[in-house]
């Protein structure tokens, strides 16, 4: 039962993690807090990798956990393709480049947080 809340309680956070990363996806022209060379490309590795993470810590079995955080994939590509009709964002396969190579490297971070995951449940929910 305390592993449903915890499961729960990411699921909210990925949601919610999901509609900011589409809200922003497709918004014309976001302006960044830290402008540099190739900025949105960094901004969209750490936006794919964190929802990428969030299934990996919050769901068992793996595979689906695997499954879903690959599926950020996906999403990825169609916002890139919502892009093309959106005034000021362009389509664009490094911005794709970036967001599969966040997922995978959230994926691979969330197996060593996993340990510290499972703490951090068990003290949250006395699990």
């Amino acid at each position: 039962m305390k592993v449903q809340r915890w499961s729960k309680l990411i699921s909210v956070v990925w949601a919610g993690s999901i509609c900011l990363v589409i809200f922003y996806s497709l918004t014309p022209r976001v302006e960044f807090p830290v402008d540099f060379w190739e900025a949105d490309k960094f901004y969209h590795f750490i936006a794919y990798g964190w929802l990428s993470i969030l299934p990996m810590i919050g769901y068992s079995p793996r595979k689906l956990a695997v499954n879903a955080s690959l599926s950020m994939i996906i999403l990825g590509i169609l916002l890139e393709i919502g892009q093309l009709y959106v005034p000021g964002r362009m389509f664009s396969v490094a911005d794709i480049t970036a967001n599969t190579l966040g997922v995978i490297l959230g994926i691979f971070c969330a197996d060593y947080l996993r340990p510290l995951t499972e703490k951090l449940r068990r003290k949250l929910f006395n699990a």
